[in-house]
């Protein structure tokens, strides 16, 4: 299943094999979806996977996706909630324009933690298993094992690898807020609701972080034009990547950890070689700001959209 949030208010599940809708609309927000979130995968009830949507509305709600209703509604931001992950120990992690972060029992919607540094709205969320709790099961040419329980297995092993840092449970956290700083937080450690590390060296705006699928970097995109890059494990700064000419919304990494792609409001798209921070492929073609991007699991091709209404694939 695809799952949209729109300025309807709405949640919409699809088909992506024919591209048509599951049954009705899921009703219940009050003003616009602004983030999705499937369940993980090694985590999922057999049959009965969920969503978490975030809103304008101050609100998440949980849904279940085939009994089609919202189990539960987390309702604690007192602002617009920009961005929801779901962490793979079965964790909901929700960035609002409260400034805060908040952390959520998503078995019982159970408010586990806030996290309370950042000075400005809060955009954007990462998680350090992002790319395993993504593709599951899968491996990079789409493989899975045949039976069920053994993809849950899978999935399982495979975030337990990703998340397990000597013996213990290490799923970090970036936070991306207007106040032009990067705040790395351990929500499973000793002291979760403080920061680990403050990454400064924007100027203005950051929108977007996300984590390498190594583990090793984190990347920035911010509003004063500049990608930068910053070692996961103690949040030090690595190098910034320039070239852009205008604010930057978005990157991806490609799943190799070895290039990273970001979206500009110059219109163009640039590939970035992360060992040197210069640019391996520039991308222009959209006609107007670059808002998305994101680059295949497989690492064969990225997808763009921008505000020129066109989606662009480019080959790798």
């Amino acid at each position: 299943m695809i799952a949209t949030g729109s300025n309807d208010k709405t949640v919409r599940l699809w088909d992506p094999q024919t591209g048509k809708p599951l049954g009705s609309a899921l009703k219940g927000h009050t003003a616009f979806v602004r983030s999705l979130a499937w369940e993980p995968y090694h985590l999922q009830a057999p049959g009965r996977p969920r969503l978490a949507s975030s809103s304008k509305d101050a609100t998440v709600r949980i849904w279940d996706a085939a009994g089609r209703r919202a189990d539960l509604v987390l309702a604690g931001h007192r602002a617009s909630v920009s961005c929801v992950r779901w962490g793979g120990a079965g964790w909901l992690y929700t960035a609002s324009q409260d400034k805060t972060v908040k952390v959520w029992d998503a078995a019982d919607g159970r408010l586990v933690h806030t996290l309370a540094a950042h000075a400005h709205w809060v955009n954007h969320l990462a998680l350090s298993t992002d790319a395993v709790l993504r593709t599951g099961p899968f491996d990079h040419t789409g493989g899975a094992p045949a039976g069920a329980a053994e993809r849950v297995a899978v999935a399982a092993a495979r975030f337990r690898a990703a998340a397990t840092v000597g013996g213990a449970l290490s799923e970090r956290l970036c936070s991306a807020s207007d106040d032009a700083v990067v705040l790395l937080w351990a929500p499973h450690g000793a002291a979760p609701t403080k920061p680990v590390a403050r990454l400064h060296g924007h100027q203005r705006t950051v929108n977007h972080v996300a984590f390498s699928p190594d583990g090793l970097w984190v990347a920035s995109a911010g509003f004063d034009g500049a990608v930068k890059l910053w070692a996961a494990r103690d949040g030090a700064f690595v190098r910034s990547c320039r070239g852009h000419v205008a604010p930057v919304y978005m990157a991806a990494w490609s799943p190799d950890s070895r290039m990273l792609v970001s979206a500009s409001k110059d219109t163009t798209l640039k590939c970035w070689d992360v060992r040197t921070g210069k640019i391996a492929a520039d991308l222009p073609g959209h006609l107007d700001e670059v808002y998305a991007v994101d680059w295949s699991p497989d690492g064969e091709r990225v997808g763009s959209g921008g505000r020129d209404k066109a989606v662009r694939l480019w080959r790798h």
